[in-house]
């Protein structure tokens, strides 16, 4: 009984050597047999692709660091969507197996996501243009002069804080009693006078990965080595309290005015209950005067009397 089982299980594991090992385009009932060695490439390029995002996800970079598995990513989906010469065992195209056969087209979907929810939502045209030419696979990438110029500045900066630290740099040796926070104010204050002005410009946009850098190089310098200037903070609470004040202060007008309004309204309510009430007119002029009637009683010339002596008769 025992020498049995053991037999299955060496049955069963050897099968399932043989389907690891052996390509999944063998299979006779495939329909898309064909088809399947595009997929398994294009799975390849896309996970690459993943990969290199989830990588760069913590602060996210992806736009400066992703670029090549992007357009290699591209490149291999736009070659998918040409296989028109190259069909399955019931003569469709390999591009339509891969993208109109089914009912769900995994590879389409994941192509979406990395295309839309990860470039293009990370703003990378932004920082970076790249040139198709999918024909000849030739497709070339150049970086915006505003992205060069924010790198040049913050290289700059971070040069600065080396070369006056510690060797090896440490970063979280630089405390509030370094003199980093004097020596390299100058370069600081350029890189982020620079990230403003474009920050501010309507219809221009960094990418999220100047965006993040410039945040963090923020926190970093006010925050973790406290390089902020005390008069700053305290104008920055300053304009806290004083707005503040002025929304306080409009508050309690407002509820001033609005009490004082419905008081005036209650006065004039009871000055009204206790007038007397007054007599109804004894006569009201009938509508069914007309006008014409009116205006020639009015109108009329009064007639006067005359007396006439009469004698008498003797």
């Amino acid at each position: 009984m025992s020498r049995n089982v053991l037999i299955l299980a060496l049955f069963i594991s050897a099968t399932r050597s043989n389907l690891k090992q052996s390509p999944t385009t063998d299979d006779p009932w495939d329909l898309d047999g064909p088809c399947q060695r595009y997929v398994e490439k294009f799975a390849v390029v896309q996970s690459e692709m993943v990969q290199c995002a989830t990588n760069w996800s913590i602060p996210p970079k992806v736009c400066t660091n992703c670029f090549q598995q992007y357009i290699d990513f591209k490149q291999y989906e736009y070659y998918t969507k040409h296989l028109d010469n190259i069909f399955s065992l019931d003569n469709r195209t390999c591009s339509q197996v891969i993208y109109d056969n089914y009912l769900l087209s995994y590879s389409n979907d994941i192509s979406h996501a990395l295309t839309s929810k990860i470039w293009e939502q990370s703003r990378c045209d932004s920082c970076i243009q790249i040139k198709w030419n999918f024909e000849q696979n030739k497709s070339e990438v150049a970086f915006s002069d505003r992205t060069m110029q924010f790198q040049n500045r913050l290289y700059e900066w971070r040069n600065c804080v080396v070369n006056y630290t510690s060797v090896p740099f440490r970063m979280s040796e630089i405390g509030n009693s370094s003199d980093i926070c004097g020596l390299c104010k100058t370069p600081f204050n350029d890189l982020f006078s620079y990230y403003w002005k474009i920050y501010i410009t309507p219809e221009i946009d960094f990418c999220v990965d100047v965006e993040t850098t410039m945040n963090d190089t923020i926190h970093l310098w006010n925050d973790v080595w406290k390089c902020a200037e005390r008069q700053d903070r305290n104008r920055d609470l300053i304009s806290v309290v004083v707005t503040f004040g002025i929304l306080l202060l409009l508050t309690a007008l407002f509820y001033a005015a609005s009490y004082i309004q419905g008081t005036e309204d209650s006065r004039n309510l009871i000055s009204y209950s206790r007038l007397d009430t007054r007599p109804q007119r004894s006569r009201l002029i009938s509508s069914s005067v007309s006008d014409s009637h009116f205006r020639r009683q009015t109108l009329s010339p009064p007639t006067s009397t005359i007396s006439v002596p009469v004698d008498n008769p003797h």
